[in-house]
C-alpha cells in the first residue's frame, strides 16, 4: 500500500491516468476490506457474537476462490478484477484480529511489528544494564532470569513473528512459482481450520473488549 500510495502521486503528477488508476485500485480495495470488517466486528462485539472471526474468514475464502480459479495473466480484465479481490481480501485479513493480549499487531505487514520489536528490546536491554549496576546485582544473573521479563517475552515473541512472515513469503514465493494462482488454495484451507477453531474457541473475544472500551 505504501509504493501504491506513492506510485498514485507520481502518476498523478505526470497525468498518466491509466497508470494512476492502475495503482489507485488496490489502494481502494484494502481500504474497503478494512472498513467492512471493522464495521462488522464492531456489529458482531455489540450483539455479542463471539464468533464474528468466522463470518470474516468466511469472506475471505469467498474472495480468494475465484482467483485460485481465474487465468487472470490473460486478459486485463480478469487481472483487474482479481487485483481487487486480493485487495479485498488483505484489507480484511489485517482487520480480522489485531490485539493479541497488550499489543496491537497487523498480520499482513510487518513494519509495525519490527517497531515495537525495537522498542521492546531497547526496554530489556535497558532493564538488563540496570541490573548488572545495581549494588548486589549480577549481570549474569540477570540474564539467567531474562525469561521472566516482560520485555524479554515480548521481544522473542515479535522476533518468532517476523520469521514466520519471512517463512510465510518463502512458501508462497515457492508455491506461487510451481502451482500460480491455484497455491491459494493453502491459504484458503488455513482459514478453512482457523474458521472451526474459532467456532469451538472464540478467537475474537480481545476484539469485543476493545471495542467494549471504545463504546464506552
Amino acid at each position: 500500500m505504501n509504493g501504491n500510495s506513492v506510485a498514485v502521486g507520481i502518476q498523478f503528477t505526470l497525468r498518466n491516468w491509466p497508470e494512476t488508476i492502475r495503482r489507485i485500485w488496490p489502494v481502494i480495495g484494502y481500504v474497503l476490506g478494512l472498513l467492512c470488517c471493522r464495521l462488522l466486528i464492531e456489529f458482531g462485539a455489540r450483539r455479542r457474537i463471539r464468533s464474528i472471526a468466522s463470518i470474516t474468514w468466511l469472506c475471505e475464502i469467498l474472495l480468494l476462490l475465484p482467483v485460485c480459479t481465474s487465468h487472470s495473466r490473460n486478459t486485463l480484465v480478469l487481472s483487474f478484477g482479481c487485483v481487487g479481490l486480493l485487495a479485498l481480501a488483505m484489507g480484511i485479513q489485517n482487520a480480522t484480529l489485531t490485539h493479541f493480549s497488550s499489543l496491537t499487531l497487523n498480520t499482513g505487514f510487518v513494519t509495525g511489528t519490527l517497531v515495537k520489536f525495537a522498542e521492546q528490546c531497547a526496554r530489556y536491554i535497558t532493564w538488563l544494564f540496570d541490573q548488572g549496576r545495581a549494588p548486589k546485582g549480577s549481570f549474569g544473573k540477570a540474564l539467567a532470569g531474562s525469561y521472566r521479563q516482560k520485555s524479554f517475552q515480548v521481544t522473542v515473541w515479535l522476533a518468532c513473528i517476523w520469521i514466520a512472515y519471512v517463512a510465510g513469503a518463502c512458501c508462497g514465493a515457492f508455491a506461487e512459482y510451481n502451482f500460480g494462482l491455484r497455491s491459494l488454495v493453502i491459504p484458503v484451507a488455513s482459514l478453512g481450520a482457523l474458521i472451526m477453531i474459532d467456532l469451538r474457541n472464540p478467537l475474537g473475544i480481545p476484539e469485543e473488549k476493545a471495542q467494549d472500551k471504545l463504546s464506552a
